[in-house]
């Protein structure tokens, strides 16, 4: 007879019922968000861990595939442009994207199929590996001094919900199982 003690029992047991490491991913929310900044701003929650995200093809995808969208949030001058609907208008059940312009550029947070996944997809004008890190953990800045900002917030090809007069923000909650 084997004893175990739970401490070294469960992490165990975790690692056969899930198949190895392999098969085991993270849970819970990921907030992305875009914003000015001096420039423009991307935060990707686990973006530096290097296991949250992929940059692939000018996109970062996320490596679970299950999650769905579970709240957006359109911020200008500090004002909620989503007149308080926590989804900002999204049907959580079809797929749904953001497209956030800045200057003659544009970024796209999207569901990858369905309602499922998320991707954020940039234009060629500001591909990603051209942004860079800043001082603050899982956040890339681009066009730093260049004098644009976001000009556009679109929520499914919807009206535009950011002038883009004052420190306009989108924060997408992206939830795994």
């Amino acid at each position: 007879m084997c004893k175990l003690t739970l401490t070294t029992s469960l992490p165990l047991g975790i690692l056969l019922l899930c198949g190895g490491p392999a098969r085991m991913e993270a849970s819970g929310d990921t907030p992305i968000t875009i914003k000015d900044g001096g420039s423009i701003l991307l935060y990707a929650g686990g973006l530096d861990d290097g296991k949250t995200w992929k940059a692939i093809r000018g996109e970062l995808r996320h490596l679970n595939a299950t999650g769905v969208l579970s709240g957006v949030k359109v911020v200008e001058a500090g004002a909620d442009r989503c007149a308080g609907d926590a989804k900002c208008g999204v049907d959580l059940y079809q797929h749904w994207t953001i497209q956030v312009n800045y200057g003659a550029a544009s970024l796209t947070i999207a569901s990858v199929s369905a309602n499922k996944g998320v991707h954020v997809r940039f234009s060629r004008y500001i591909p990603f590996a051209k942004w860079r890190k800043t001082a603050n953990a899982d956040e890339r800045a681009f066009g730093h001094g260049d004098g644009l900002h976001i000009t556009g917030i679109a929520v499914n090809n919807g009206p535009n919900l950011c002038a883009g007069k004052d420190g306009c923000e989108v924060t997408v909650i992206y939830t795994t199982p």
